[in-house]
C-alpha cells in the first residue's frame, strides 16, 4: 500500500457543483392575490436573512475551530464568539465567502444521512446556505465550483458560459473562468476581468487563425481576418445560403480589442474599466470562445 500525504498549503480540490435550489416559494397572501414569488434581490444582507446567515456561519465555526483559525489570519482579523451579536453587511458575506473557500469541501457537502433512512441523504451546509441566498432574496449565491460567492446572473446564461470553459482548451477555459470571478466575485476587479477576456479569445483564436506565429494577439489576428477575409467563413449562412463571411467575428474582436482602455497608460483615452464593461465582455468573450472551439469560424477549403 502506498501511504499518501496531504499538503496542506496545497489549493482545495473543486467539489461538484451544488445542486440546484428548490422552486421559489410564495406567501399564501401573494399566491391568493395572484402573485407569484417575490422578485426584489438585495444587495446587501437584508434583516430578514441576516439571522439565518449568522446562525450558518457560527455552526461552521464550532466544527472546525482549526479551519476558523486559518480563516482568521487569511483575513488579517480575529473572531470571538460575540462577533456573532454584530457580524453584518459586508463583514458577514466576507466570513461566508472565506468559509466556502478555505474549509474542508467534505464537511459542507450533502454526505450526511438520514438516523432512521441511511438513503436519505440529507442537505449539507452549502445546500443549506444556497436555500437560504435563493428564498431570502440574496443577489449573491454560491459559485459553480462551490468554492465562494457570486453575483446572481440569470440560470442560462451561468451554465452557458460554465459549459464553454469546460469544452475549451485549459489555457482559453482558465481564462475565462478567471474573468467570469473577476466580474461576478465577490470583490470585482474590472480591469482583470477585461484583460482576462481579452486573453481567453486570444489563447482560443491564436492557434486556429495564426498558428505559426510567435507573437499572436488579438489584435493581429483580427487584422488578418480582416484583410485576408477571403480566406475564412462562418458557418453560419448568408442570405444567398452560402456560408457567411467571417465579418461578424471580425466586428466582435474588434469590440472587444479597442474597448480595452486600461491596456495602456498616458494616453488621452486611457482610464480604468467600468464594471458595466467587465461585465458586458465577459459574454462577448464567452460567445468568441465557443465559435473558435467551435469551429464556427474556418477556412475556406
Amino acid at each position: 500500500m502506498t501511504d499518501t500525504w496531504n499538503d496542506p498549503w496545497a489549493e482545495p480540490a473543486t467539489p461538484p457543483p451544488p445542486p440546484a435550489p428548490p422552486p421559489r416559494w410564495a406567501p399564501l397572501s401573494r399566491r391568493a392575490t395572484g402573485f407569484g414569488p417575490e422578485t426584489t434581490l438585495y444587495e446587501a444582507v437584508p434583516d430578514h436573512l441576516r439571522p439565518a446567515l449568522r446562525s450558518w456561519v457560527r455552526d461552521q465555526w464550532r466544527a472546525n475551530q482549526a479551519a476558523l483559525e486559518e480563516l482568521q489570519w487569511r483575513m488579517r482579523r480575529r473572531f470571538d464568539d460575540d462577533d456573532m451579536d454584530y457580524l453584518d453587511g459586508e463583514d458577514l458575506l466576507d466570513v461566508i465567502d472565506g468559509i466556502l473557500r478555505w474549509w474542508p469541501h467534505d464537511q459542507l457537502d450533502d454526505t450526511q444521512r438520514h438516523w432512521t433512512n441511511p438513503n436519505q441523504v440529507l442537505p449539507g451546509p452549502r445546500t443549506q446556505l444556497s436555500e437560504a441566498l435563493t428564498g431570502g432574496g440574496s443577489i449573491w449565491r454560491i459559485n459553480a465550483d462551490g468554492q465562494g460567492l457570486e453575483h446572481r446572473v440569470d440560470d442560462t446564461v451561468t451554465a452557458a458560459t460554465a459549459a464553454t470553459v469546460t469544452a475549451a482548451s485549459v489555457e482559453a477555459g482558465g481564462h475565462l473562468g478567471a474573468a467570469w470571478t473577476a466580474a461576478y466575485g465577490r470583490h470585482p476587479d474590472p480591469d482583470k476581468a477585461y484583460a482576462e477576456a481579452v486573453k481567453a479569445v486570444e489563447a482560443a483564436a491564436c492557434p486556429v487563425v495564426l498558428p505559426n506565429s510567435g507573437t499572436a494577439t488579438l489584435g493581429k489576428v483580427r487584422d488578418h481576418l480582416r484583410d485576408a477575409s477571403a480566406k475564412w467563413e462562418l458557418v453560419i449562412p448568408g442570405k444567398d445560403g452560402t456560408p457567411g463571411s467571417a465579418t461578424p467575428v471580425v466586428t466582435l474582436m474588434t469590440t472587444l480589442w479597442d474597448g480595452q482602455r486600461s491596456r495602456h497608460a498616458g494616453t488621452p483615452t486611457s482610464r480604468r474599466q467600468l464594471q458595466e464593461e467587465a461585465e458586458a465582455v465577459v459574454h462577448l468573450a464567452a460567445l468568441l470562445v465557443q465559435w473558435l472551439h467551435s469551429d464556427v469560424l474556418r477556412r475556406k477549403p
